[in-house]
């Protein structure tokens, strides 16, 4: 089922609220090939034309969009999954608890790429394994620097 769009939709703003598991995809710069990240601090923007990504400022996914701007997001949600393709943009380095960049991706399309009939039932979790102080401390850091 393909159904594209070139912004997101409420449903899947919603969706990416919170510490969401998304994929991000970049061309490497050494081997121009696509490569992939796990990303989870994710914030949309009300209209669904802009999300922004924290990254840590070493993340080789930082030289990657410096070089060649166009990512793809796979987003699992609101029932589906989804590509989103878009410009990214990357940040100068902010020093929070951690030092991060922000990525900003203008979204250009949204497309549904799950398969015909499929449907998702359960959204994909994860649990941090580091110290919980600590990550609720950067949590806070970065969705602040995100809803900036």
């Amino acid at each position: 089922m393909t159904v594209s769009a070139n912004k997101l939709t409420a449903e899947l703003i919603s969706s990416l609220q919170g510490e969401t598991m998304v994929s991000l995809i970049t061309m490497n710069v050494e081997t121009n090939l696509p490569q992939l990240s796990v990303v989870s601090w994710v914030q949309p923007t009300a209209d669904g034309t802009t999300i922004k990504v924290a990254l840590g400022h070493k993340a080789s996914s930082i030289e990657n969009i410096q070089r060649n701007p166009n990512i793809v997001l796979g987003v699992i949600g609101a029932g589906s999954c989804y590509s989103v393709q878009g410009k990214a943009y990357v940040s100068e380095i902010k020093e929070l608890t951690m030092k991060l960049c922000v990525v900003t991706i203008e979204v250009e399309k949204v497309e549904n790429v799950m398969f015909y009939g499929g449907k998702i039932t359960t959204e994909p979790a994860y649990e941090k394994t580091y110290n919980k102080d600590l990550a609720i401390k950067l949590d806070k850091e970065v969705y602040e620097l995100l809803c900036e």
